[in-house]
């Protein structure tokens, strides 16, 4: 059975899905197909996870993770400040009842503080050393 590596470099073909994926999939939910944006991403992870798994060489080495770790590092900690700062300006605006949002937008914050707060969980528990 051939492997991946013997059409491309798994490296190469893992960094391509990965990119084709998040374009593909961004272009899908804002044209208005959620759901073919949705399975998208999941295709593309699942293919991801394959190319992965039947490369020959390790597709991410230790200079991947350790630039992987410092990039989510500073994006957990510059959207946690520029999140704060910017609620700040938000709540001091709907509580002089000069802004309010639409029902449709809630979801979307909803999701995106859970992501947040998700990976600042992560971040906690690595630093604690409760996860590696």
């Amino acid at each position: 059975m051939k492997s991946v590596s013997d059409y491309i470099d798994g490296r190469k073909a893992y960094f391509i899905v990965l990119i084709l994926g998040m374009i593909s999939s961004v272009v899908t939910f804002n044209i208005g197909q959620e759901l073919v944006s949705a399975g998208i991403i999941v295709a593309a992870v699942v293919l991801m996870f394959f190319i992965k798994r039947k490369s020959d060489r390790p597709v991410l080495d230790e200079r991947d993770i350790d630039l992987a770790e410092e990039s989510t590092h500073q994006a957990v900690m510059w959207t946690g400040a520029f999140g704060g700062v910017l609620m700040i300006f938000i709540s001091i605006g709907m509580g002089l009842g000069r802004w309010s949002y639409s029902d449709w937008i809630a979801p979307y914050y909803l999701s995106w503080s859970g992501i947040v707060t998700l990976a600042i969980g992560i971040e906690v528990l690595k630093r604690y050393k409760v996860i590696e």
